[in-house]
C-alpha cells in the first residue's frame, strides 16, 4: 500500500514538472507573440503613413497634370492663333499633313514592289533603304554620310531643273532609285574597274516627296533613348535593323527596306512592323490589327498581275532551259 502510494506521489512530481515546464515555454512563445505583434503594429503604422502619402501624391500629380494640360491648351492655342488660323483650320491641317505622309508611304512602298518585281523579272536582287524624314525637325547628328568624304550624289547639276527634280510622283525617281540599287565600279590607278561597292546607307525623302540625301548613315539608332521604342526585328540584315530602329526616331515617318539577297520589301514605322512583300511568291504579310498598328490603306492591285508574273517567269525558264539544252 505504501508502495503504491509512493508511485503515485512520484507521478504526480513528474506531471506537476512537466506543467511547470510547459508553463515556461508557454510563457516563453507569449512574449515572442506580444514582440512580434508590437512589430506588425508599427508595419501597420508605417504602411498607413506610406498609403496617406501616395494618397498625397496622386492628389499633386492630378493637380500638376490638369495644370499642364490647360498651359499646354493655353500655350497651343496661342501659337494656332499667331498663324492666323482658327483651331479648327488647324487641326484641319494637321489631318491633311497626316493624309499627305500617309500618300508618300503609299507611294514609295509601291515603288519599292515595283523594283522588287523587276528583280525577279530580270534575275537579280537589288537592295534600297529608304526613309521618310521631316526635314525641318531633323536633330543634329541623327543622319552622317555614309563614307567618309563621299560625294553627295543628289548636288549633280542636273537635279536643279524644276522638270529633273527627284519628286516621288516624277518620271525621275526611277533614276535615283535605280542609281542608290546598283553598285559602285572600284577603279585603280590605271582606270581599270578591280571590283564592285555597295552604295551602303539610306536615301532620304522629305515631306514635299522629295529626295535630298543619298548614302546617310543613320546615327541616331546607336543611343539608348530609342532602345525601348523598338520591338524586336523578326527577320532581315543590318539593313533592316538599322530601318527598324530609324523609324523610332521623331522625324521619321517611315523606313523602308528592299532586301538585296532577297528582293522582300518591308516597311516599318514607329519602332515597328507594318507590312512586307515577296515578289518570288507575290505574297504579303501584313500586320495584324490586334499588335496595335493600323497598317495603311492602299490599292491590292499589284504594280503587276500574278498571271502575267508567271507568265514572264514561265518564259525566262523556257529560255533557260533551252540554252542549258
Amino acid at each position: 500500500m505504501k508502495i503504491l502510494r509512493h508511485r503515485t506521489y512520484r507521478k504526480l512530481l513528474d506531471e506537476r514538472n512537466q506543467a511547470r515546464h510547459r508553463e515556461a515555454e508557454l510563457e516563453s512563445r507569449i512574449q515572442e507573440l506580444e514582440a512580434t505583434s508590437q512589430q506588425l503594429q508599427e508595419q501597420l503604422a508605417e504602411l498607413e503613413q506610406a498609403r496617406s502619402e501616395v494618397r498625397r501624391l496622386r492628389e499633386e500629380n492630378r493637380k500638376l497634370t490638369k495644370h499642364i494640360e490647360s498651359t499646354l491648351d493655353q500655350e497651343i492655342n496661342k501659337a494656332i492663333t499667331q498663324t492666323g488660323l482658327s483651331k479648327e483650320g488647324f487641326q484641319k491641317l494637321v489631318r491633311d499633313r497626316q493624309e499627305l505622309i500617309e500618300l508618300y508611304i503609299e507611294k514609295l512602298y509601291s515603288l519599292a514592289r515595283e523594283m522588287a518585281i523587276e528583280n525577279r523579272q530580270i534575275r537579280h536582287n537589288r537592295g534600297l533603304f529608304l526613309l521618310l524624314v521631316d526635314k525641318k525637325n531633323m536633330q543634329d547628328g541623327n543622319f552622317s554620310p555614309f563614307h567618309e568624304g563621299q560625294q553627295e550624289y543628289l548636288d549633280n547639276k542636273e537635279f536643279e531643273k524644276i522638270e529633273n527634280i527627284p519628286q516621288l510622283f516624277s518620271t525621275k525617281i526611277q533614276d535615283v532609285l535605280a542609281y542608290m540599287a546598283e553598285k559602285t565600279e572600284v577603279v585603280d590607278e590605271q582606270g581599270r574597274v578591280t571590283g564592285h561597292r555597295e552604295r551602303d546607307g539610306a536615301l532620304l525623302i522629305d515631306l514635299k516627296g522629295v529626295v535630298f540625301r543619298s548614302c546617310q548613315m543613320v546615327e541616331g539608332v546607336r543611343t539608348h533613348k530609342v532602345y525601348d521604342r523598338v520591338e524586336r526585328l523578326r527577320k532581315g540584315s543590318a539593313r533592316h535593323n538599322a530601318a527598324i530602329y530609324a523609324s523610332s526616331l521623331d522625324e521619321v515617318m517611315a523606313a523602308l527596306v528592299i532586301s538585296e539577297e532577297t528582293s522582300e520589301v518591308t516597311l516599318f514605322r514607329d519602332g515597328k512592323f507594318v507590312q512586307s512583300y515577296d515578289p518570288y511568291t507575290d505574297a504579303e504579310e501584313i500586320r495584324k490589327e490586334e499588335q496595335k498598328v493600323v497598317p495603311i490603306q492602299r490599292s491590292e492591285e499589284p504594280a503587276i498581275s500574278p498571271a502575267k508574273a508567271k507568265s514572264i517567269e514561265a518564259n525566262i525558264d523556257s529560255e533557260q532551259t533551252g540554252s542549258d539544252s
